[in-house]
């Protein structure tokens, strides 16, 4: 395998570290869990949030670190669960992806499933990650993996429509009318204010990456959630601030 990809990823890690049934895995409540296997190589990248999405932070002229705002680093993997018998994808930021890096070295990732588990409530800007070896695969799994047509990563977070999967789309149902628009801008607002963790819960509730997806029946939930969030955060809808980047 290139560690060329495990440098590059690792690099950015260093950089941000010193100074600061879907598609997708979803951990979003303390003591959630999931056990699979890490494929392939990492995904880095450096995005910014909109709101309502990653934008990836373009380095030289990029138009949000102008306005000040610093870049965040996300590092996906494709990850195969065993009890599903499938190949989904996982991603995290700076301190989840260098535990996996001490995990690598010391295990190694391509023979062993591993736990990962949620500490930390929903809206927790402390949650953490833990990365546990559970099981040495087994011969079966070990080809059953091997076999495996991984997901183009690159592709699912650009939202590529060449690819079957994107970082925009998963976890729709298909179908079902959508939040107005106003509502979507209300929401999106007040989200902006919250940290990163409490959006990412947000998201990771509804099964949405973009606000305006929200589904209409989820409405009444949805402005719950966030009062919750605000809550939790000692924020309220007028304390929305532009300062705050989910994400910093």
């Amino acid at each position: 395998m290139s560690n060329s990809a495990w440098d590059q990823a690792q690099g950015l890690a260093d950089k941000h570290g010193s100074g600061s049934g879907g598609l997708f895995v979803r951990l979003a409540n303390n003591g959630d869990k999931i056990v699979g296997s890490f494929v392939g190589e990492p995904f880095a990248r450096e995005v910014h949030w909109t709101g309502e999405r990653y934008e990836e932070c373009s380095g030289d002229g990029c138009s949000h670190c102008g306005e000040g705002k610093r870049p965040s680093l996300r590092v996906s993997m494709n990850f195969f669960t065993p009890a599903e018998r499938a190949l989904k994808v996982i991603e995290g930021g700076v301190m989840w992806f260098k535990d996996l890096l001490k995990v690598r070295d010391k295990y190694g990732l391509d023979k062993w499933t591993f736990e990962v588990e949620r500490h930390g409530d929903a809206g927790d800007p402390k949650t953490t990650y833990t990365i546990l070896p559970d099981e040495k695969l087994g011969k079966e799994q070990l080809k059953e993996i091997e076999d495996l047509r991984l997901h183009d990563l690159a592709k699912v977070a650009s939202g590529d429509s060449s690819s079957s999967s994107s970082f925009d789309s998963y976890d729709k149902s298909g179908g079902g009318a959508l939040i107005d628009a106003r509502l979507a801008s209300e929401l999106v607002s007040r989200l902006k204010a919250l940290p990163r963790d409490a959006v990412d819960t947000f998201l990771e509730k509804f099964g949405v990456k973009r606000i305006r997806d929200l589904k209409a029946a989820d409405k009444a939930a949805a402005q719950e959630f966030v009062e919750s969030l605000e809550t939790k955060n000692g924020r309220g809808p007028a304390e929305a601030s532009d300062e705050v980047d989910p994400f910093a």
